[in-house]
């Protein structure tokens, strides 16, 4: 059914075709049934910027809760062709623990927990260096710690929107 809704009506945005599939298989949890929208930025500015930019056109720069998630980011990045990294909303708060931009969550607490997708080729996380206190995914999905002021290698950054325009767009 899910194949035949998304064949039939092409136009359907991803995220009304993965609530009724969901809805219709019973298969649906909260992060399927309502994903949020990602937005490929192709502006080059700092981490602060993207962040002021995202927060002013949709709701932040991108949170990334789960491997599903990140393959989502992903392939939405890839849709644009760009190959090169981006700023996502983790930054290191004011007691020097990494955590999301938007909901101001720590990402770790007392050693690693959570979801991350450290570069670990690079040595990322620079624990360190105090210098790079923001992120940026490489096209591989990989996340390098950046200084926030710079607008290389990164720049580009992902916003999402995580309005509840859903269910208004679908009844």
């Amino acid at each position: 059914l899910c194949d035949l809704i998304r064949n039939k009506h092409v136009t359907f945005r991803m995220d009304i075709w993965m609530f009724v599939c969901g809805y219709v298989t019973g298969l649906c949890t909260l992060s399927s049934c309502f994903p949020h929208l990602y937005h490929f930025v192709n502006m080059n500015k700092s981490w602060n910027e993207a962040q002021s930019y995202c927060r002013k056109n949709y709701t932040d720069l991108v949170t990334i809760n789960n491997p599903e998630e990140m393959n989502r980011v992903i392939n939405s990045v890839n849709l644009t062709g760009y190959t090169g990294p981006a700023w996502i909303g983790l930054e290191k708060g004011n007691s020097w623990n990494w955590q999301w931009s938007l909901e101001e969550r720590r990402l770790y607490s007392d050693g690693q927990t959570g979801f991350s997708n450290w570069d670990s080729s690079v040595g990322a996380p620079h624990t360190a260096d105090g210098n790079t206190n923001c992120v940026g995914m490489r096209d591989n999905g990989k996340w390098n710690d950046i200084p926030c002021a710079s607008k290389t290698p990164t720049g580009f950054f992902i916003c999402y929107d995580g309005d509840s325009k859903l269910l208004t767009d679908w009844i």
